[in-house]
């Protein structure tokens, strides 16, 4: 076994998830209180007791995880959670949870029922989906995770590792989800678009839009802006062309992603060596830079450098967000203009990766 090597899950099933679900409940009273904000439960969480497959219904149905909540003076609630990675609804499911949470109505100060899936089960079991309070995808969760990863990188270098694993076991579930997954174009999101690219030709030609932006109806959980990085970065060499250049919107949601970024390819694996030399000559920038663990699958990952941007909703109303989306279009300018103008620092750069064990 080599000295950087880093297990990873082939693909993950959805008793893998489950257990994921549970260890982080149990032990992460921060987790567990992110959850619960997403039904509306906003009580500082204490600890919690959890429960996996054990608490029934009258209908003899195992809930997935059952979570209690303990509040500040002995106060507590519950969550029914419902865990879906590819399986089809049972007759009466959604109805069964909810025959449960009237049961025990009267012994918690507030109780709600959560199901978590990919977005792409979401897209395509959307009437089972909405019985629940809240849906709460597996991509949401690993941002999440990826967030915890960043916050502990200075402070607790072996968390900066745990979350990041758990987020590539949810990237795994999601990919074995979606390998049969057949996207439903949104029109909504294809207007959207639209009225970007407009946008973006009238106030900064030089970044032109790549052919997902250019479709007249996206699918429904598509919530990038994905550049023709080829034309928009033309006057950088190839080799030091990022393979990705895109603005996230994060779907209006402040604890998603939201930044405009690009990715070099296969830079990732030589971060944890460049990574304060990387800050310090984009210091002017204020860049993030983060990459996924290496694997068996992906032993050099991307590079990302990204600047923040404001939440946007490609689904919500666009003149209402038009100040946040011509800022987040700025700040694609200024990061390609960066980039042009540092080539010789791009390719001190990549000499550092090469050095680190990055692309080869």
């Amino acid at each position: 076994m080599t000295e950087d090597y880093i297990p990873t899950l082939t693909h993950a099933t959805e008793r893998d998830i489950d257990l994921l679900l549970v260890e982080e409940l149990y032990a992460s009273s921060e987790f567990a209180a992110w959850l619960a904000a997403r039904v509306g439960i906003t009580r500082p969480v204490e600890r919690t007791t959890v429960k996996h497959s054990k608490r029934r219904t009258r209908s003899r149905r195992e809930i997935d995880i059952f979570v209690e909540l303990h509040h500040p003076g002995g106060v507590t609630s519950a969550l029914l959670i419902e865990n879906k990675l590819d399986a089809n609804e049972q007759p009466d499911q959604a109805e069964s949870y909810r025959e449960e949470l009237a049961m025990h109505a009267d012994g918690y100060a507030a109780m709600a029922m959560i199901i978590t899936c990919p977005q792409a089960y979401a897209a395509e079991h959307g009437v089972f989906t909405s019985k629940f309070d809240a849906m709460v995808t597996y991509e949401a969760i690993a941002d999440w995770f990826i967030k915890k990863a960043g916050e502990s990188v200075r402070t607790v270098p072996e968390l900066t590792l745990r979350y990041a694993f758990r987020a590539e076991v949810l990237d795994q579930a999601i990919f074995k989800h979606r390998r049969g997954y057949l996207a439903i174009p949104n029109e909504v999101v294809g207007d959207f678009n639209a009225r970007y690219v407009a946008v973006l030709e009238g106030l900064f030609p030089d970044i032109r839009p790549g052919k997902s932006m250019l479709k007249p109806a996206n699918p429904d959980d598509s919530t990038s802006m994905i550049f023709d990085q080829d034309a928009s970065l033309a006057q950088l060499p190839a080799d030091i062309r990022p393979r990705r250049f895109a603005h996230e919107l994060g779907r209006g949601l402040d604890w998603r992603a939201n930044y405009v970024a690009v990715t070099f390819g296969g830079w990732g694996s030589a971060l944890p060596a460049i990574k304060e030399r990387l800050e310090r000559d984009a210091a002017e920038l204020g860049a993030q830079f983060s990459a996924k663990p290496p694997n068996k699958t992906r032993p050099n990952p991307g590079l990302v450098m990204a600047l923040p941007t404001a939440p946007i909703d490609n689904q919500g109303d666009f003149d209402a967000q038009r100040d946040q989306i011509m800022a987040g279009m700025k700040k694609a300018a200024e990061l390609r203009e960066w980039l042009l103008r540092n080539q010789r620092v791009l390719r001190q750069w990549k000499a550092l990766v090469d050095q680190n064990g990055g692309a080869p």
